[in-house]
């Protein structure tokens, strides 16, 4: 059903045209287009005009075939990194701050906020869709939150959809991929009166030969894709400052994936003794062979079915009425959340876990009032007030199998290969039901004001006053089979209270104020030259921990301190950009997301102390000629532990230490040195019709994946290369093109992580291997 509706959206290119149209999107990278518009500020105005380190990207360049979600700004972005278990368990880090890696929690605010059509989106899952109708992507750098507010305490990614024409517009594409893969993306635009226009997007994309194997299973193919989406759009304009949009989408997600493939096994601890208890040991009394570890062969071991099942869905409103002088914008929003798993947790083939995971309803509601003043003036100024409410249902469920007990618990007589009947009544079949609600409101005012001083000088500075609070409960019920008096004699009923304690509910709450803002000073010393200097302070609020683990119910709210200092230039006309940006970033009570491993991995959240990222960065496009244009882009961030003296230690310190100093050891989650870089080049073949080669590749040295810095979470540093070549019509009514992204293969990974009982194996979510098609675009 949903092919067919993407493919009637394809027909619909004979819709009756009065004219053709160049969507925003391709005229953002068309080779006569320099200057890209951003709205930073909360105004449109050139990108070399805002004294903000950003990068601002067309949506053409993030849109390309075979992807959904951030993936490719990533890729473009180099200051912006992602990781991710699963699409819940995903965190976004800019300049190495932001989220710690590690396992989603409901209590914890993220510290990179990422807004659509001017939205705050408040869990990283709800990305997890295709940019097909973005007109352009921002990621801004650096505390945000005079403007953006809730929670950018490290950064903001603005994304921006494609509104409603009034020149009717309709592009499609349909992508064929190896791995069977399918992927069809339609966009139209059409006016119904003088005042009333309609935007409808579709797409759809499926990958029915998964990237990995079950050799237990008959080498089933999983890691699967079927994507769904839709976004409708209504625009009223009367032309005479009044206009309003109003946006409706819908997304699905199913995969059988995220099940991570063994890449080490680690068998002694930091000072050469034997690891106790470890992988092999347990392995051998189960009689169980685990697979060679060769992660690239991408075979995988599991025996349990591990699926997502994801919906998300929402409800914009945005109206702006020109009073002149002045703009008055209302930005409303709805969303929805719906997150399903299901989780073999111990991925090999042995009935540790039955199931586990965490079942996720999400819903949010926002409210923002905005005047922000018109064109060029002595002062500009952007004056609003904010409402954000959310709740977070979430189900926690562990289910223990018939191996549970010999594996964790050992065996019932010293050196054999059978549990005891206690430990084996306790666990098989034990269910803990943990079930948790976190409810978040936040109330802002904010405003900021640039004194344009003279032609070449300007002062910003801005506050934001945050009123937020938080409220929460969690309650955990012990289940599984009744327990005979002689089974409980033997000790069952100790076992499981260890491992799935009933555990009342319990209240929690945290309440904050706080006034956080920046100061700017820009100066223009040339035309076409734009130096500024910043400082910014930065607030995020308190975190609850609701879950069994015994951490602090509330975490204390980040506190953060940012300076920064840039120079954006142009030259050659406007033909060429060279921007850079130097920054340190203090961030005290930073709050991290962390494991318990000990038994069943369970997320938590703690301040760790004391946290600076500092670095440089730089930008530069050129465009040569009218047919082709290049840019490159780095970053180098020394981000570390100022302050972390009590760390829990990695498995490699097991019976050695409780308890690791990592202060002055680099954070987790972020590559040292980072870059981009690529293009376009076109050959014009007779006078319609253009070869057109694009191309770009990026580098990330090797960062860490666990809070800890275990040493077996070390990723290695990697390239990745994407291309495209084709032919087409000047204009954009057709285009036939060949794609490759990871062009040469490259072996890497999202994250690392330690599995339960510290047993020293570590498994990995790989990065995708190459992928190459054929796209047939069409557009009118």
């Amino acid at each position: 059903m949903r092919r067919t509706i993407a493919l009637a959206l394809l027909a619909s290119a004979q819709w009756p045209m009065t004219a053709y149209a160049q969507t925003a999107a391709e005229t953002a990278t068309s080779p006569d287009s320099d200057m890209i518009v951003v709205t930073a500020r909360r105004r449109e105005e050139s990108a070399q005009d805002v004294p903000i380190a950003l990068t601002a990207l067309a949506g053409a360049q993030v849109s390309v075939p075979g992807t959904i979600g951030l993936a490719q700004v990533q890729q473009l972005a180099p200051s912006l990194q992602l990781t991710a278990t699963n699409p819940r368990n995903t965190n976004i880090n800019i300049r190495g701050l932001g989220a710690t890696p590690a396992f989603a929690s409901l209590g914890l605010e993220y510290g990179a906020g990422v807004y659509v059509d001017q939205v705050y989106y408040s869990r990283p899952a709800q990305t997890a869709f295709d940019l097909y109708d973005l007109a352009q992507v921002e990621v801004l750098r650096g505390p945000q939150g005079t403007l953006f507010g809730k929670n950018t305490t490290a950064g903001a990614i603005n994304l921006t959809t494609e509104a409603p024409t009034f020149d009717p517009a309709f592009r499609g594409e349909v992508s064929f991929g190896n791995y069977q893969t399918l992927q069809m993306r339609a966009t139209g635009s059409t006016p119904l009166s003088d005042t009333v226009a309609i935007r409808l997007t579709v797409t759809d994309t499926s990958r029915n030969h998964g990237f990995q194997r079950i050799p237990a299973q008959g080498n089933r193919r999983v890691h699967d894709l079927h994507s769904f989406g839709t976004r409708g759009q209504l625009l009223f304009d009367n032309h005479n400052g009044l206009r309003l949009r109003l946006i409706g989408d819908y997304s699905s997600l199913r995969q059988d994936c995220c099940t991570g493939v063994t890449t080490t096994i680690r068998t002694t601890r930091i000072d050469g003794s034997t690891l106790p208890n470890n992988f092999l040991v347990r392995t051998a009394r189960a009689g169980y062979t685990p697979l060679p570890i060769d992660p690239y062969a991408r075979r995988l071991e599991t025996n349990r079915p591990f699926t997502i099942d994801m919906k998300t869905y929402g409800g914009t409103g945005i109206a702006d009425w020109d009073l002149g002088a002045a703009t008055l914008t209302s930005v409303t929003g709805w969303r929805k959340l719906d997150y399903k798993p299901a989780t073999d947790g111990d991925v090999i083939g042995l009935d540790i876990f039955e199931n586990a995971g965490v079942r996720e309803k999400q819903e949010q509601f926002s409210q923002e009032l905005r005047l922000a003043s018109d064109g060029s003036n002595r002062i500009d100024y952007v004056a609003g007030l904010y409402y954000f409410w959310q709740r977070i249902d979430d189900r926690f469920f562990t289910i223990y199998g018939r191996d549970a007990a010999l594996w964790i618990l050992g065996p019932g007589t010293p050196g054999g290969t059978a549990p005891s009947a206690g430990g084996l009544a306790a666990l098989n079949g034990l269910f803990a039901d943990g079930t948790a609600f976190a409810r978040t409101k936040s109330y802002a005012g904010f405003g900021e004001a640039t004194w344009n001083a003279t032609d070449r000088i300007s002062l910003t500075g801005g506050l934001r006053y945050t009123h937020e609070k938080k409220d929460g409960a969690f309650g955990q019920v012990q289940r599984g089979p009744a327990l005979t008096p002689a089974q409980i004699a033997l000790g069952a009923q100790a076992i499981r209270n260890a491992f799935a304690a009933n555990i009342p509910t319990f209240l929690v709450d945290t309440k904050e104020n706080n006034l956080s803002g920046r100061a700017t000073l820009s100066w223009k010393p040339l035309e076409g030259v734009l130096a500024y200097a910043t400082y910014s302070r930065g607030f995020k609020s308190g975190g609850l921990n609701l879950n069994a683990t015994a951490a602090p119910r509330v975490i204390d709210p980040e506190k953060v301190n940012n300076w920064e200092a840039g120079l954006k230039t142009s030259f050659l006309d406007g033909k060429g950009t060279l921007n850079l940006a130097a920054f340190t970033q203090t961030v005290r009570n930073y709050q991290s997301q962390q494991i318990d491993t000990r038994i069943a991995q369970t997320a938590y959240i703690a301040n760790v102390g004391t946290v600076r990222s500092r670095g440089f960065e730089v930008d530069a496009t050129i465009r040569p000629s009218r047919n082709l244009r290049l840019f490159a882009s780095g970053s180098y961030t020394d981000a570390t532990y100022r302050s972390f003296t009590n760390a829990p230690c990695p498995v490699e310190y097991l019976g050695l230490a409780v308890t690791c100093d990592l202060s002055g050891r680099r954070l987790p989650g972020v590559s040292k040195w980072a870059a981009a870089v690529g293009g376009d080049y076109a050959v014009d073949i007779g006078s319609d019709r253009q070869l057109y080669l694009n191309a770009d590749h990026s580098y990330r040295s090797s960062f860490y994946t666990t809070y800890n810095l275990a040493a077996d979470s070390l990723a290695g540093g990697y390239h990745l290369t994407n291309a495209r070549i084709g032919l087409r019509r000047v204009g954009g009514t057709w285009d036939v093109a060949l794609f490759a992204r990871n062009l040469f293969d490259t072996h890497y990974v999202s994250i690392i992580n330690p599995s339960a009982f510290n047993t020293g194996q570590s498994t990995a979510i790989l990065g995708d291997p190459r992928t190459y098609g054929l796209t047939l675009k069409a557009a009118l």
